[in-house]
């Protein structure tokens, strides 16, 4: 084999042993990533369904807190108006 046969022989050789090692760790990367992103699906399913879940009981808990509120306030207001009124006599 010539000189230049044979250097660029070897140019091929070691461009063939780089493109393995990178098609292989480019494979490897791209399952590494998939599995990651998986694991992110889950964790953004769940969180979905924990909002969605938060959303439902802020509402009812809103009523709730809307229902109990409104007759202390009014207790306190009418408590406030009668010590207000007794200091007028």
């Amino acid at each position: 084999m010539s000189q230049f046969k044979n250097a660029l022989h070897n140019e091929y050789q070691l461009l063939q042993t780089l493109h393995d090692e990178l098609a292989l760790k480019a494979h490897l990367f791209k399952s590494e990533m998939k599995s990651h992103w998986e694991a992110l699906e889950v964790k953004w399913a769940d969180f979905k369904e924990h909002l969605g879940r938060a959303q439902v009981a802020a509402v009812d808990a809103g009523h709730e807190i809307d229902a109990a509120s409104k007759p202390l306030a009014e207790a306190l207001k009418n408590g406030f108006t009668e010590i207000k009124n007794a200091f007028k006599h």
